[in-house]
């Protein structure tokens, strides 16, 4: 199966991540409509990981653009007060398309099915995060990371090494349920805007998406890159006190006033590292960063960490059309197809475009396009890049 995904991050204003082979919309921020045009309808499942406006602000467009092709599912944290009111909102505002959204509140650990397709089915299952300081582990979660797990069919441990046609003889005396076993493969891991993901939770992933808004630590002090709390939580926030200044805590040198969270690109990288990932994107980078910031900054963290992972960032600010990887220490293992079983065959920068009135050309913000394969060496195609196709 292929892993197509398609990524707008810029904190404060749109974060989204459109995954087609999952039908799935990871958070629904502005633009997404306008972005993906007729392919919301192809949406199953609207995942979203908290209530920041960023992330949820194209929202009531998506449910009503996909509510017209019928039902379907809108997951989000059950910790979330804002959820419930986007809901009964949405039902009265558009009453006509809003009523097919079926909306769940996850917990930790829930699975929500995403349809079967092939000889396996796919699953979304809810972890928790940390993206807000007061946000304690009693209480129900308020933001949620997510798995794309793929669920099939495959041989007993203790049958694998048997030949062929023992194999064909055990399924014909006691059936293909009796020689197999439900196996999870764990395709993606998002782990949405928060503090660092614990290095268990991005086990087994072959593509990690893990949050980078900070270059470094001491950018935290000027501020928080996420956007301002919802007006539900204002009252919890004020409540935190302002942690001291030079804490060992990595939470220490957030913003109060806000009462949020977030990761440096060294603290994604130390994820990966731990959690042996060998395939990275980060996304969710401040916007105060220029496209060479960012990719020395990646470069320099992931040569000093020794990072095995192949890493490529959603920046969020313009781009030429032709972008590569950041930081590649297995190039050579990725052409040859011999260490890892995903190839990055394309990437490339979409820009929207439309003329005005006195003919002069205006931009949109770019989104990037990434699409990831099973490696088959037999097939010479296969060590080719794939140009994608136009915006």
């Amino acid at each position: 199966m292929n892993l197509q995904l398609a990524i707008h991050s810029s904190p404060r204003f749109a974060t989204w991540i459109w995954l087609p082979d999952w039908r799935l919309l990871i958070d629904a921020g502005d633009g997404a409509t306008q972005h993906l045009g007729y392919k919301i309808r192809k949406i199953d499942t609207v995942a979203l990981t908290h209530a920041h406006r960023d992330h949820i602000g194209g929202l009531l467009q998506v449910i009503n653009q996909r509510g017209e092709a019928g039902s379907f599912a809108v997951a989000h944290p059950c910790g979330g007060r804002s959820f419930g009111m986007l809901e009964a909102f949405s039902n009265k505002f558009n009453p006509g398309s809003s009523w097919r959204a079926v909306w769940h509140a996850l917990e930790e650990g829930d699975e929500l099915p995403g349809g079967a397709s092939g000889s396996g089915e796919r699953l979304l299952k809810a972890f928790r995060t940390r993206h807000y300081l007061d946000d304690e582990p009693q209480h129900a979660p308020r933001s949620l990371g997510y798995h794309l797990l793929w669920r099939t069919a495959k041989v007993r441990a203790e049958y694998r090494e048997l030949p062929q046609a023992e194999l064909d003889a055990m399924r014909a005396q006691v059936g293909r349920e009796g020689i197999t076993e439900m196996v999870d493969e764990k395709w993606v891991t998002v782990g949405g805007d928060g503090a660092p993901l614990k290095p268990q939770d991005a086990a087994g992933a072959r593509l990690l998406l893990h949050e980078a808004t900070f270059l470094s630590d001491a950018d935290r002090d000027s501020g928080d890159e996420g956007g301002p709390p919802e007006d539900e939580e204002r009252e919890r926030n004020a409540a935190v006190q302002s942690p001291p200044r030079g804490a060992a805590n990595h939470e220490a040198n957030q913003s109060a006033s806000h009462g949020h969270v977030h990761s440096t690109v060294e603290e994604a990288l130390r994820v990966a590292r731990e959690a042996e990932v060998e395939n990275v994107v980060l996304y969710h980078v401040s916007t105060r960063y220029t496209d060479a910031h960012i990719r020395d900054a990646t470069d320099e963290d992931a040569r000093r960490l020794t990072a095995a992972a192949a890493m490529t960032a959603a920046r969020p600010k313009t781009m030429s059309r032709k972008a590569t990887p950041l930081f590649n220490p297995r190039r050579a293992a990725l052409q040859t197809m011999k260490r890892t079983r995903l190839q990055v065959t394309a990437m490339s920068i979409r820009r929207s475009r439309k003329r005005c009135a006195w003919r002069a050309r205006r931009r949109s913000r770019t989104w990037c396009c990434i699409t990831f394969r099973r490696a088959t060496p037999t097939r010479k195609s296969a060590t080719r890049h794939v140009k994608p196709r136009a915006a």
